[in-house]
């Protein structure tokens, strides 16, 4: 019985510390706090302390979190659906079973955070994702089909055999990346915007074997239109001789 009555007792104290947090603040500090289960929804948190914070199954969803710190916060099951991330620190979070379906993603941090998570849950993650930092990701073998992560930040990611198809990864950094075997068919690898031509950056990356059959590079800045890329584009703008990579 004493046991059911400290469960019960530690529930009601979530629940108290849930429901007296602000629902708008800037820079405000969580740090530390366990906020399990707790109901953000629709909140406003820009610039705010989440490090280490215990918000495993909490609501977030459609919150606006601009430039927030998750570092190493126990994101295991929360509802980021529609939130606003840009900015956000989440290196060392984690994340498994956590919603990210249609939030927006600008220049959040995410090393360390992938490994935690499965692929469905990555691709939601980098459903939306420009000019993310995912340095030396681990997602060798992955399938990461379809993912949106322009102007993102993948040097020395051990991507072997990762599958890109059909990704938008213009303009992506994979130098000095193991993409060997890696499926890039029909990504989108360049653009050329107001007279700016740029691709995906090789330099160094070790491309053996990966597929980068079918790849496109994209034109303008609001109703874009893509066509497929020659191999002699591809190599000039993407800063590499592509030597062992399967060109168009």
């Amino acid at each position: 019985m004493s046991d059911l009555f400290a469960l019960l007792f530690a529930i009601a104290l979530q629940i108290a510390a849930a429901s007296s947090l602000p629902t708008n603040c800037v820079g405000c500090s969580f740090a530390g706090r366990d906020l399990h289960g707790a109901d953000l929804s629709g909140a406003s948190y820009v610039g705010a302390d989440f490090a280490r914070t215990n918000l495993r199954d909490a609501s977030l969803r459609n919150a606006n979190l601009s430039g927030a710190d998750f570092n190493d916060a126990d994101l295991r099951g929360a509802d980021f659906r529609d939130a606003r991330l840009a900015g956000v620190d989440l290196r060392g979070a984690r994340i498994r079973g956590a919603n990210f379906n249609g939030a927006s993603l600008a220049g959040v941090d995410l090393r360390g955070v992938l490994n935690d998570a499965s692929d469905p849950e990555i691709r939601g993650l980098l459903g939306k994702c420009a000019g993310c930092d995912i340095r030396g990701a681990e997602i060798a073998g992955r399938d990461l089909s379809g993912v949106s992560i322009p102007g993102s930040d993948l040097r020395d990611a051990r991507a072997r055999a990762v599958r890109f198809e059909g990704a938008d990864l213009e303009g992506v950094d994979f130098a000095n990346a193991d993409l060997r075997g890696a499926d890039l068919r029909n990504a989108k690898l360049c653009f050329h915007n107001e007279g700016s031509i740029g691709c995906a950056d090789f330099r160094g990356a070790d491309v053996a074997g990966a597929d980068l059959r079918g790849t496109l590079i994209c034109r303008g800045n609001g109703q874009r239109t893509c066509e497929p890329v020659d191999a002699a584009t591809l190599r000039r703008y993407s800063k590499a001789p592509l030597d062992g990579a399967i060109l168009p």
